[in-house]
C-alpha cells in the first residue's frame, strides 16, 4: 500500500513540476512567427597586417536569409537565425608613389540565436532588445588587389578559419503590416577568431607572406524582414 502511495506522491510530484515548468510553452506553443530578412552589414577588422599601411576602412557587404521567432511568454522569446553575410575591410597595401588598394571580402553563413525581449505588449508598434551568440561557417575568402590601373584577385580561402563564433546586441521594432508584420533592427557583432591563417601565396608570381595576429571582425548590421 505504501509502495502505491510513493507511486502516486511521484505521479502527482511530476505533474506539478510539468504544469510549473511547462505553462509558459503550452500557453504560448502556438506563438511562433518565421520570415525572411535583407539588409547590410558595415564590417571592419580589428588589425591589419604590421607590413600593410595601417589604414583601413569600413566595407559594406550584402546580409540576408531568416529568422524564427518562438515566444515563451507575451515579451520573451528566442530568435534563431540563419544568414548569409559578407564581411571585410577595404584597406592601403602601399601608399607610396603608386597606391596599392585591397578590398578583402570574407563570405559566411552564419547561425545567431538570440534571446529577445520586446516591450508593449498588446500594442501595435512593439520595440525590442536581444543578445546572444553567433556562429559562423566560412564559404570563401577572396581579395582584389588594385595598383592604378591595374587589378589581380587572389583567393585567400585556404587561410581563412574554416569556424568563427562571436556575439552579438541589438534592437528592432515590428509593426503589423497585411497578415503579418513588418521587422527593423540594427545590431553589433564582434567575433572572436582570428579570419586568417599564417601562409605564403602568390600575386602575379611574386611570393608574399601573411602572419596569423589579430585579425577579427565586427561590424554593424541593419536589416529589414517579415515576420508571418
Amino acid at each position: 500500500m505504501s509502495g502505491e502511495r510513493n507511486a502516486n506522491a511521484v505521479v502527482l510530484l511530476v505533474a506539478m513540476l510539468s504544469t510549473v515548468l511547462f505553462a509558459p510553452f503550452s500557453v504560448h506553443a502556438r506563438r511562433f512567427t518565421l520570415g525572411p530578412r535583407i539588409g547590410m552589414i558595415v564590417a571592419n577588422i580589428t588589425e591589419t597586417p604590421p607590413e600593410w599601411d595601417d589604414d583601413k576602412e569600413y566595407r559594406v557587404g550584402l546580409s540576408a536569409g531568416a529568422f524564427f521567432d518562438w515566444s515563451i511568454t507575451e515579451t520573451v522569446s528566442i530568435q534563431p537565425e540563419i544568414l548569409y553575410t559578407r564581411k571585410g575591410v577595404l584597406s592601403n597595401l602601399y601608399d607610396g608613389l603608386v597606391a596599392v588598394d585591397l578590398d578583402a571580402y570574407f563570405d559566411y553563413v552564419e547561425l545567431p540565436i538570440v534571446l529577445k525581449y520586446a516591450f508593449r505588449p498588446g500594442e501595435r508598434l512593439r520595440p525590442c532588445l536581444y543578445a546572444g551568440p553567433i556562429f559562423a561557417y566560412c564559404l570563401s575568402v577572396e581579395a582584389q588587389i588594385s595598383a592604378w590601373i591595374l587589378s589581380t584577385t587572389v583567393d585567400f580561402s585556404s587561410f581563412a578559419h574554416t569556424t568563427d563564433f562571436g556575439a552579438l546586441v541589438g534592437a528592432g521594432l515590428s509593426y503589423p503590416l497585411g497578415p503579418g508584420a513588418v521587422t527593423l533592427d540594427a545590431r553589433f557583432q564582434r567575433m572572436f577568431t582570428n579570419a586568417i591563417l599564417s601562409g605564403d601565396f602568390e600575386i602575379d608570381g611574386s611570393e608574399q607572406t601573411i602572419s596569423e595576429d589579430d585579425f577579427k571582425h565586427y561590424g554593424f548590421v541593419f536589416m529589414a524582414g517579415y515576420a508571418f
